[in-house]
C-alpha cells in the first residue's frame, strides 16, 4: 500500500513498484460513500535492470605489441539505460612476474549517454617502463546510467612484448624475404625491359587510314603494349611495397637493439636506391604509353615504348645495384645480429649460474630449457649465414661457431636436468661450462664481420685499381688516335683503332657497374664520364666513315674523348680514397655523410637570413645580402657535386632550390618568404642526412650543467621573424610546416604550440 496526498477534490503522488502484479486504485469520498463506476487497475511488470555489455573486437585476442607500442583498440559497449562512463584498466607484468599498479584511462563517450556505441581508443604503452619479454594485461570497464550504476568488465587481454631474441630472429627472417623479393623484381625488370625494347622495334605492317595522316595501332600490338603497361604498373606497386618492407625492417632492427649506425645507413641507402627506381620519369613514361594506347596512335605508342624502355633500363640498373648492396648489407646485419644474440645468451647464462644455488628448481629448469632452445636457434642461424658466405670462403669458420653453440646448448640441457634432480652444484658446474663454451662465439662473429668488411673493401679497391690502369692505358692510346686524326693519317686504319678503343671503354663500363653494385662509394659519375668518352669516340669514328671524311672534326671528337677519360680517371681516384677510408664493407655510411655537413651549413645561412630582416632598406644590408648570396651559391655548387656523385637521390632538387635562393639574395631581395624557403631547404637537407647521425651518443664528451639566464631562450628564426612583425600573432605552425610529419607527430606539434599560444582546443 502506498498512500497518495489528497487536496480538496483531487489527489497526487508516486510510488515505486518492487514486484510484478496488478495494482488497484482505492478512492473513498470524504463522506464515506463509495464512488460510482469501475475502480482503476494498473497491471505492472517489473523487469530488473541488466548490466552493461562491453567487448573489445579489435584486436579481440591476446597478441604481440607493435614496435611503436601504440595499440589501436575498438570497443563495443551497450546498455538499455544508456552508458555513463567507459574506461580502460591496464597493468604491466614484468618477465620476472612482478606486477605494477593498475592504471586507469578514461575512454571519451559521445554526448547524450547513448545506449550503444563503437569507440576507438589508442593504448599508448610508451613511458611505461616496458622491457622486452614483459606483458601488459588490459580490460575495459563500463558503467550504465541506472540509479544503481551497474558496471561490467570485458575479458582480460594480454599484450606481450617480443624479446630481443625474437626481434632479432624476425629481422633475419624479414631480411631474407626482402632479399628474395628484390631478386625476383630485378629479374622480372630485366625481362620486362627486353620485352618493351622488342615491342618498340617492331615495324607496323599496315599503312595509314585513308584521309588520316596518323597511323592506327593494330589490335594485336595494342594488346601487347597494354600488357607491358599493366606489368610495369604492377612492378611499380611491388617496388613501393618493397620500400615499405625495408622501412619496417629498419624499425624492427632498431627495436631489436641493432643500433649500429652502419647498418641503419646501409638500409637508408638501399631505400634511396629503390626510390631512384621509382622515379617520376618512369611514371610519366608509363602515363604517356597508356594515353597513346587509349588514342590508338601508333607513332606515339612507338615513341612512348622507346622512352619507357630507357626509363626501365635505369630502373633495372638501380634495382640490380640495390640487390647486391642489400645482399652485402644483409650479411653484415645478420652477423651483427648474431653477435648481439650470442653475447646476450652468454650474459643470461652467467646470471642463471649465479642464481643456480638458490633459485626455485622448476623455474630454473624452465629458464635453462629456454636458453638451450635459443642457443640451438643461434646455431641454426649461423649455419644459414655460413651457406650465404660460402663464395667468400668463410663457411668453415661460421660452421665451427655453430658447433660451439650446439655444444653449449647440450651443456645447458644437462644443467637443466641436474637442476630438476636437485643437484644444484652439478647444475651450476654444467651451466658454467656452457657459459665458457658460448663466450668466445660473440668475439669470433665480430672479428668475422670486421674481416668480411675489410675483404669487401679490398675487393672494390682492387677493381677500381684495375679500372684506373685500364683507363690510363685507353687514355694514352686515345691521345695517339687523336693525333693521327689531326695529322691526316690513313682514315681506315685510324677508324679501326678508334673502334677497338670504343669496345674497351664499353667493357670498362661493365666492370665499373659491377663494382658500383658492391660499394655505394663508387660514384656513377665515373661511369657517366666513360659513357661520354664512348659517345665522343663513336662520333669521331662516324666523322671519317662517310664518303667525305672530316679529319678535323674526328680529331676534335677524339680529343674530347681524352678529356672525358681524364675526368673518369679523376673520379675513380677519388672513389678509391673514399672506399679505402670507409668503415663499412658496403660503403653506404660515408656516401651520405656529406649531406649532413651541408645541412648544417644551410642552417647557418637560414639563421643569418632571418637576422637580416630587421635591417631592410639599409645600405649595410645590401652588402650582407651579397655575401650571403655568395655563400648560398657555394653551397649550391657543393650540392651539384653531390648530385654528380650519384649517391644522394634528391640532391639535384636541393641544388636547384639553393641556386634559386642564391639568385634572389644576390639581387638584393629578401623577405619573410625567402627566409622560410631557406628554413625549408635546411630541414629537407637535414632529413636527407638524418639517418646518418645514428642513435649513439658521444659517451666521451664531458657534460656540464648551468643555471638558466635571460639569454638562454632560443627562438627559431621563423618564430623570431613573426614576433618582430606582430608580437601578438599566434605561433601555430602552418600546414606546409606540418605536412612533413606523420599524423601522430602533427598532433604532438599542434598540441605543443596550442599550449604555448594558450589557444582553445
Amino acid at each position: 500500500r502506498a498512500p497518495l496526498a489528497v487536496r480538496a477534490n483531487g489527489f497526487a503522488g508516486e510510488f515505486t513498484p518492487w514486484v510484478s502484479g496488478t495494482y488497484r486504485l482505492a478512492v473513498t469520498a470524504a463522506s464515506g460513500a463509495p464512488l460510482a463506476g469501475d475502480s482503476v487497475t494498473l497491471p505492472l511488470r517489473v523487469v530488473p535492470d541488466s548490466a552493461p555489455r562491453v567487448d573489445v573486437p579489435v584486436p579481440g585476442a591476446d597478441t604481440v605489441a607493435p614496435l611503436s607500442l601504440r595499440v589501436p583498440l575498438v570497443i563495443d559497449a551497450r546498455d538499455d539505460h544508456g552508458l555513463h562512463a567507459v574506461w580502460l584498466e591496464s597493468r604491466r607484468i614484468s618477465r620476472l612476474g612482478f606486477s605494477d599498479p593498475e592504471k586507469s584511462e578514461t575512454v571519451p563517450l559521445p554526448p547524450g549517454e547513448p545506449d550503444r556505441t563503437i569507440l576507438t581508443f589508442q593504448l599508448d604503452l610508451n613511458r611505461r617502463g616496458l622491457l622486452p619479454g614483459d606483458s601488459v594485461r588490459y580490460r575495459v570497464r563500463a558503467v550504465d546510467n541506472s540509479p544503481a550504476g551497474q558496471a561490467a568488465v570485458s575479458r582480460e587481454y594480454v599484450l606481450r612484448l617480443a624479446t630481443l631474441s625474437e626481434l632479432r630472429e624476425a629481422a633475419r627472417v624479414a631480411s631474407g624475404q626482402i632479399g628474395g623479393r628484390l631478386d625476383s623484381i630485378a629479374d622480372r625488370s630485366r625481362r620486362l625491359e627486353r620485352q618493351t625494347e622488342d615491342l618498340s622495334r617492331e615495324q607496323p605492317r599496315e599503312g595509314a587510314r585513308p584521309g588520316n595522316t596518323k597511323e592506327s595501332l593494330r589490335y594485336e600490338s595494342a594488346q601487347r603494349a597494354e600488357n607491358v603497361a599493366k606489368a610495369q604498373e604492377t612492378m611499380l606497386r611491388e617496388v613501393q611495397e618493397l620500400k615499405q618492407a625495408l622501412e619496417a625492417l629498419r624499425q624492427s632492427a632498431e627495436a631489436a637493439g641493432l643500433n649500429d649506425p652502419e647498418w641503419q645507413k646501409q638500409l637508408a641507402e638501399i631505400q634511396d636506391q629503390i626510390q631512384r627506381a621509382l622515379s617520376p620519369e618512369l611514371r610519366e613514361r608509363l602515363a604517356e604509353l597508356q594515353q597513346a594506347l587509349k588514342d590508338l596512335d601508333a607513332d606515339r605508342a612507338k615513341e612512348a615504348l622507346e622512352r619507357l624502355a630507357e626509363a626501365q633500363q635505369r630502373m633495372r640498373e638501380a634495382l640490380e645495384r640495390s640487390r647486391e648492396l642489400f645482399r652485402r648489407a644483409a650479411l653484415e646485419g645478420d652477423l651483427a645480429n648474431l653477435t648481439a644474440e650470442a653475447r646476450q645468451l652468454t650474459q643470461e647464462q652467467a646470471q642463471w649460474n649465479d642464481r643456480a644455488a638458490t633459485a626455485d628448481s622448476a623455474r630454473a629448469v624452465a629458464e635453462q630449457a629456454d636458453l638451450a632452445t635459443r642457443t640451438d636457434s643461434l646455431a641454426g642461424a649461423l649455419g644459414r649465414v655460413g651457406e650465404q658466405l660460402a663464395p667468400e670462403g668463410r663457411q668453415a669458420k661460421l660452421a665451427a661457431a655453430a658447433d660451439q653453440a650446439r655444444q653449449a646448448a647440450g651443456q645447458m640441457r644437462q644443467a637443466g636436468r641436474e637442476a630438476q634432480q636437485g643437484n644444484r652444484s652439478e647444475s651450476k658446474q654444467k651451466g658454467e661450462q656452457a657459459e665458457k663454451t658460448l663466450e668466445p662465439v660473440g668475439d669470433q662473429l665480430e672479428q668475422e664481420r670486421d674481416s668480411l668488411q675489410t675483404e669487401w673493401r679490398q675487393e672494390v679497391v682492387q677493381a677500381i685499381d684495375r679500372a684506373l690502369t685500364e683507363t690510363t692505358r685507353i687514355t694514352q692510346r686515345q691521345l695517339e688516335v687523336a693525333d693521327s686524326f689531326r695529322r691526316g693519317a690513313d682514315p681506315s686504319a685510324t677508324r679501326v683503332r678508334q673502334g677497338a678503343l670504343e669496345e674497351g671503354v664499353q667493357r670498362l663500363l661493365d666492370q665499373l657497374k659491377q663494382a658500383s653494385g658492391k660499394n655505394a662509394l663508387v660514384s656513377p659519375s665515373a661511369a657517366g664520364a666513360l659513357s661520354a668518352a664512348a659517345l665522343q669516340m663513336q662520333r669521331a669514328r662516324e666523322a671519317v666513315s662517310n664518303p667525305n671524311p672530316n679529319a678535323r672534326e674526328a680529331g676534335d671528337r677524339a680529343a674530347a674523348a681524352v678529356d672525358a677519360l681524364n675526368v673518369a680517371a679523376y673520379d675513380l681516384l677519388r672513389n678509391r680514397g673514399d672506399v679505402s677510408g670507409s668503415g663499412s664493407g658496403s660503403g653506404l655510411a660515408e656516401a651520405m655523410e656529406r649531406m649532413s655537413q651541408l645541412a648544417q651549413q644551410q642552417g647557418g645561412l637560414s639563421q643569418q637570413g632571418a637576422g637580416l630582416l630587421p635591417q631592410l632598406g639599409t645600405g649595410a644590408m645590401q652588402l650582407e645580402l651579397g655575401r650571403l648570396g655568395a655563400r648560398q651559391r657555394a653551397l649550391a655548387e657543393q650540392l651539384e657535386r653531390l648530385r654528380a656523385g650519384g649517391n644522394m637521390p634528391g640532391a639535384g632538387e636541393l641544388a636547384d632550390e639553393a641556386k634559386s635562393l642564391a639568385r634572389q639574395l644576390e639581387a638584393g631581395r629578401i623577405d619573410r618568404q625567402t627566409v622560410e624557403r631557406q628554413e625549408r631547404l635546411f630541414r629537407r637537407m637535414l632529413d636527407a642526412g638524418r639517418t646518418l647521425q645514428g642513435s649513439e651518443e658521444d659517451q666521451e664528451k664531458e657534460r656540464q650543467s648551468m643555471t638558466a639566464s635571460g639569454d638562454s631562450v632560443f627562438l627559431p628564426p621563423a618564430r623570431r621573424a613573426r614576433l618582430e612583425a606582430d608580437p601578438s600573432a599566434p605561433v601555430m605552425p602552418t600546414w606546409e610546416e606540418l605536412q612533413r610529419f606523420s599524423p601522430e607527430e602533427r598532433w604532438l606539434v599542434v598540441e605543443y604550440f596550442r599550449r604555448l599560444s594558450r589557444l582553445p582546443r
